[in-house]
């Protein structure tokens, strides 16, 4: 009996292990199969997907500062002019150099697609600008020759000799006007110059046409009508010059402060001064406001008799220069005339950026100027023609309409 339970026992096992021992042939794994060709879905059943925005280029306005109606006036004009295409970002420097060499080096690390500076210092700025430029930047400067073509693309800039030299032929005029019979040397005038840069000295060397017999251009070298250099003998009169003109003083003087202290000097030194010609008609502002300081002492204590009979002029109008010659209509100042650069300053710079984005590489691009006086009681701006070299101007003066910059 023991023995067929244990012989049962044995063949049980041995069924057990015959189930296990190897798996059946139809549970072998299968051999890899090779990868079936796929077929692209076609294009209307690939669900879309929302693309990512592209980055709009940059363009960089780099400002001496943000504190008058002109810097916020190009603010203003970038961002509404190209703010659709451009991610336009404008940088203060707030006066300081420093601030805008950092500032002009981060928009280049930024490829920035255009740059549009007004620097607050040029000489400390044009290596930054040279490696932006290098960097692919195009880059419009605005006010002032950098002195190195390297620094820029396009150069907005007035023809600082051409802006003192109308300025001398406005002061003519007036004399001529005010003082048709007067004497040769007879009208006392002084001369407020600034020499602090290479522009400055160039205005002011325009300034002194005023007793300057013949044409001469910004060296000193005689020239013709047409700009181009002559010899002694081929000289020809200039037509800024008045021979009824003496100077007695010439100071250094630009801004209000420093113009009414020196007209206070002048008026003690040179009582019988006539006529002041003003390096920036901020500190023409100043002389004339010390020249109704003074006329206001009152008959026999002011050394000037006749307000109608002294003129201040200047170069400039940004600011509130254009109120005080449209003023010296009615004697309410004696800043008679000055001279205005750019025109449409903000709306000529939009023009020119745009050029500039389509590729267009201007160079020096000179300002127009106007002869800025009040002609029948209106503030009238006479054009400039020729912005390279000195030609009397032969246009019709056109009504100036004061209100934001450009004014």
């Amino acid at each position: 009996m023991k023995k067929s339970i244990t012989l049962m026992l044995v063949v049980v096992l041995a069924l057990l292990s015959a189930c296990t021992a190897a798996p059946a042939e139809t549970d072998a794994p299968a051999e890899p199969a090779a990868p079936q060709a796929t077929t692209a879905p076609e294009p209307s059943k690939v669900p879309e997907q929302p693309a990512a925005p592209a980055a709009k280029p940059v363009i960089a306005v780099c400002l001496p500062a943000l504190d008058n109606p002109l810097m916020l006036g190009f603010q203003d004009a970038f961002k509404g002019t190209f703010g659709a295409d451009y991610d336009v970002q404008v940088a203060s420097a707030d006066g300081n150099p420093n601030s805008q060499a950092t500032q002009v080096e981060n928009f280049t690390a930024m490829k920035a697609k255009f740059m549009f500076v007004m620097p607050v210092e040029s000489t400390s700025l044009v290596p930054k600008l040279i490696a932006a430029r290098q960097a692919g930047v195009k880059v419009l400067v605005a006010g002032g020759d950098p002195g190195n073509a390297e620094a820029y693309d396009g150069v907005m800039m007035m023809n600082q000799f051409l802006a003192g030299s109308f300025e001398a032929w406005m002061a003519k005029q007036w004399v001529d006007k005010t003082y048709p019979d007067a004497a040769d040397g007879s009208v006392e005038t002084v001369i407020f110059e600034s020499t602090l840069n290479t522009d400055a000295a160039a205005r002011s060397t325009g300034m002194k046409m005023l007793v300057e017999p013949y044409l001469k251009n910004v060296k000193g070298e005689y020239v013709d009508a047409a700009g181009k250099v002559v010899a002694e003998a081929d000289k020809i009169a200039n037509p800024a010059y008045s021979s009824k003109v003496k100077v007695v003083q010439t100071v250094q003087a630009e801004m209000f402060q420093a113009g009414q202290t020196a007209m206070q000097n002048a008026l003690t030194t040179n009582p019988k001064v006539k006529l002041v010609l003003a390096y920036a008609g901020d500190g023409g502002m100043g002389a004339s406001q010390a020249i109704m300081d003074e006329f206001a002492k009152g008959a026999g204590v002011s050394a000037i008799e006749d307000i109608n009979k002294v003129a201040v002029f200047g170069v400039g109008m940004i600011g509130p220069e254009g109120a005080a010659v449209l003023d010296s209509a009615t004697n309410k100042t004696v800043f008679r005339g000055t001279i205005r650069f750019g025109g449409d300053l903000v709306g000529r710079t939009m023009e020119w950026a745009g050029k500039m984005l389509n590729g267009e590489v201007p160079g020096i691009i000179y300002d127009p100027l106007d002869i800025v006086t009040v002609v029948d009681g209106k503030l009238m701006g006479l054009p400039v023609e020729q912005s390279e070299y000195f030609l009397v101007p032969t246009g019709q003066p056109v009504e100036i309409k004061l209100g934001p910059p450009p004014g």
